[in-house]
């Protein structure tokens, strides 16, 4: 890993950690997940890439039809953006800040990430 220099913290950064969390979509609206599939796919399933990315900081990586891809935070609580792109139709998009402030806590829909690529 080639050594890169961490920008500084904001100044409010502890005023930042120290704020409640919102909770944007309550867990009870959410549909139940097919945890049987989930289970499944977590006893067959092979990390073939890891991607670790800096505080303040981005990356972007590629994931083909049938791939999962898992977000772990290993520095403690993080916040961060999430922005998917169809690498074969970029007008196909999701920003996860964008559907956030225009569903806010209202939503009824889940919103299915398909790999169609």
């Amino acid at each position: 890993m080639s050594s890169k220099i961490i920008p500084p913290a904001p100044a409010d950064a502890a005023l930042r950690r120290a704020a409640k969390p919102t909770i944007v979509y309550p867990a009870s609206t959410m549909p139940r997940p097919d945890m049987a599939v989930l289970e499944s796919a977590r006893h067959t399933m092979v990390k073939i890439h890891e991607v670790v990315v800096p505080p303040r900081d981005a990356r972007a990586f590629r994931v083909s039809r049938g791939q999962l891809f898992r977000i772990v935070s290993i520095e403690g609580p993080q916040v961060g953006d999430l922005n998917l792109w169809n690498a074969d139709d970029l007008s196909e998009r999701f920003f996860s800040g964008k559907t956030r402030a225009l569903h806010a806590s209202a939503a009824r829909a889940v919103i299915r990430i398909r790999i169609s690529s």
